[in-house]
């Protein structure tokens, strides 16, 4: 039998000859279960069109013989094709449906993870992005066997992603996205680890999965590693059948799998081939400075496939698709010359944000900072073809699924830290996308890092290396190192102990802040405030959480961050931007509109969102602790602050909403249209329903989509 080289058949564009292909189907028949043979059979679904019609049938047959039950049911049902299943390829191919999910074919490893489900094992899953871990989670969702769901998800926009593709279940199932919302009966929590510990009265989960699982490992260095570990303890002490899912990594902790008794699913198997090309000059050298640029400009331009540019930084991002834009020719073609969102940005942002008008050149560039609503937005233009580049940085590879034949990976780093060869495979394996793109191409522009083994440890089990936020969290009968935890707890009685372990942040950074505060009680007025401080109030205030927690002892520092989440607070965000505008120009920003977008919204993604609420909401605990021993009722309350931060200045009632997708523009809008007595995200979202056309005169289109969406 003649053997083939596996690259050279990658290469082939056309496989028309019947006596090629026969010698080639059977190699493959021989080597069926290697992932060679999964790669040509992949390649010969990419050229289809140019691969003998009489081969066919053969092909399908060895389709269905590597397991690869989607794509087979979808030839064997085409009316193009002419293939007659056998007897026992239909009794094999009934075994990998679902009976749950609606025409839906499990692939051969699917099917083995579902089986270990089914036998009430719990899981863990190291594979390709490109095969189907999501589809798994549904799976369990659509049995409607579990009373409480809850799926962990790192960001914010993987919930939204999340929620969005179970929302199917909502007839059956509360889809809980946010601490503020009530459980019924059957719930599905899509939560973040920080949220979990948040979440008033959880009630017992029975089976629970935590997406992007290495994100538990010390290995990243991560700050959500720390939530992510206990909520882990925290959920499985419970016992709940559990899944956990993680992009390709060589092993998984032994006392953890031990521990938890956890079969560990490691496979290389994928439904998209992934071809790399190296890009390189003459010389055979990598491209540096202006001629890289240029060389993946010109590359990106001979695209006709959809096509996302990797790079370090936000600022990388937008400079490098500004820099594109401006080197195309023939600017005047304008694909998307009315978009429903451009609207929005005019009212809400500026009409001369740089995003606007990369948007109507087809260019995207995603970044973590901008608003959650724009995120999913560009998400959704650019998987509906809107949109042809997307300059992205790692909160894009590393937060939802894109469909994309091409990836770039133009930057080494990772901010300012080389990427290594985990992320590179992260990166990597979103070119392609399983029922779009039979094979991604990936196009390097520096070195492929080293391979490396990855093993994920597990701090909170293995206790090798486990942080003192995590190490007072573990139950004593757990402590590997008693001592430690008991110098942790030195001197402090068990009502501040249980505040210091619920508030996760530095535990000898509240212990230095409960001292000052209780040597100086008697000084500390400013501390007293309820609602909205002044900016006095809130500078001192925030002076405490950054010396103490944060290490940060910078006047300065923490006035410039009073001064802008005041601002937040009390005045609209165009005029926010503006002001910091001013600022800039007098300052000779060299474009200080566009600075000043990036500046705010960065600031109200990362501080006013999320870091600010979480330092009030630590000083507050310890506050409150030490004025009520000493008998004084007069204690400062941060919470009505915290919350206009946290949910841009939206209602409690309606906060959800801002999970949902839903901008704040619009929630504030539609807020003062609803009756003060109708509470509950059911009871809004019903009357929201029934209601909508009423209250739809008042909302840009943009808003009307999106709260339509969000209503589905």
């Amino acid at each position: 039998m003649k053997k083939f080289n596996v690259i050279d058949v990658l290469e082939l564009s056309e496989l028309q000859n019947f006596d090629e292909n026969w010698n080639l189907t059977k190699c493959v028949s021989s080597i069926i279960d290697t992932s060679d043979a999964r790669q040509i059979i992949i390649h010969m679904l990419d050229i289809w069109n140019k691969v003998n019609t009489d081969a066919k049938p053969i092909w399908i047959d060895l389709i269905e013989r590597a397991g690869f039950y989607p794509y087979y049911v979808d030839k064997i049902q085409s009316k193009n094709e002419v293939a007659e299943p056998s007897t026992q390829a239909q009794i094999r191919t009934s075994f990998f449906k679902s009976d749950y999910l609606q025409n839906v074919y499990f692939h051969e490893q699917q099917k083995e993870i579902e089986q270990a489900l089914n036998n009430d094992r719990n899981v863990a899953v190291s594979a390709p992005t490109s095969f189907g871990k999501s589809l798994l989670i549904e799976e369990i969702v659509a049995r409607k066997q579990f009373e409480n769901i809850l799926i962990i998800q790192p960001t914010l926009a993987l919930i939204d992603e999340t929620r969005r593709k179970l929302k199917k279940y909502s007839t059956y199932y509360n889809i809980v996205v946010n601490t503020r919302q009530i459980p019924q009966e059957q719930n599905i929590f899509i939560l973040t680890a920080e949220r979990v510990l948040e979440f008033p009265k959880l009630p017992t989960i029975d089976f629970f999965v935590i997406d992007e699982f290495y994100k538990i490992s010390n290995r990243l260095n991560d700050s959500r590693i720390d939530a992510l570990n206990i909520a882990l303890l925290n959920i499985m002490k419970e016992k709940p059948q559990a899944m956990f899912l993680t992009p390709s990594v060589d092993s998984l902790s032994k006392k953890f799998r031990e521990k938890y008794d956890i079969d560990f699913f490691k496979t290389d198997y994928a439904l998209v081939n992934t071809n790399i090309i190296e890009v390189r000059n003459r010389n055979n050298n990598y491209f540096s400075n202006g001629d890289k640029k240029i060389k993946l400009f010109k590359l990106l331009k001979e695209q006709n496939a959809p096509s996302i540019v990797y790079v370090k930084s936000p600022n990388e991002a937008y400079k490098l698709a500004n820099e594109y834009l401006n080197w195309l020719e023939n600017s005047n073609n304008i694909p998307n010359p009315n978009l429903e969102v451009f609207e929005w940005m005019d009212q809400n942002i500026s009409p001369d944000w740089q995003l606007k008008r990369l948007l109507q050149n087809g260019i995207g560039a995603h970044n973590g900072a901008l608003p959650r609503h724009i995120v999913t937005t560009e998400i959704d233009l650019f998987n509906d073809g809107h949109l042809k580049v997307l300059f992205a940085t790692a909160s894009l590879i590393e937060g939802v699924n894109t469909v994309a034949k091409n990836m770039f990976i133009y930057s080494q780093n990772k901010g300012n830290d080389l990427i290594d060869f985990f992320d590179f495979a992260n990166i990597r394996g979103r070119a392609g996308r399983m029922g779009h793109y039979f094979t991604g191409n990936v196009f390097l522009f520096n070195k492929e890092p080293d391979s490396e083994n990855f093993t994920i440890d597990v701090p909170s089990v293995d206790q090798s290396e486990v942080s003192d936020e995590i190490l007072v969290n573990i139950p004593d009968t757990d402590v590997v190192d008693k001592e430690r935890k008991e110098q942790l707890n030195y001197d402090i009685d068990s009502e501040l102990q249980v505040i210091i372990k619920d508030n996760l942040i530095s535990v000898k950074g509240q212990k230095a802040l409960y001292r000052f505060i209780l040597e100086n009680y008697l000084y500390l007025d400013y501390l007293k405030w309820r609602n909205i401080p002044s900016y006095e109030q809130l500078w001192k205030t925030l002076y405490l959480g950054y010396k103490f927690l944060k290490e940060k002892d910078n006047e300065g520092y923490t006035q410039h961050k009073a001064v802008t989440a005041l601002k937040l607070v009390n005045e609209p965000l165009p005029q926010v931007i503006n002001e910091q505008k001013i600022y800039f120009e007098n300052q000779n920003y060299k474009d200080p509109l566009n600075s000043a977008i990036n500046s705010i919204l960065k600031f109200q993604r990362n501080e006013a969102n999320f870091k600010i609420p979480k330092l009030l909401a630590v000083i507050e605990s310890i506050q409150k602790y030490v004025f009520e021993t000493k008998k004084i009722e007069d204690y400062g309350d941060y919470t009505f602050l915290a919350s206009l931060l946290e949910n841009e200045k939206v209602d409690e009632r309606f906060q959800f909403l801002i999970d949902y997708g839903v901008p704040s523009s619009a929630i504030k809008k539609i807020s003062k249209k609803i009756p003060e007595d109708i509470g509950g995200d059911s009871n809004i979202i019903r009357y929201l329903k029934s209601n909508l056309d009423n209250i739809n005169s008042h909302l840009l289109s943009y808003e009307k989509t999106l709260i339509r969406k969000a209503l589905i």
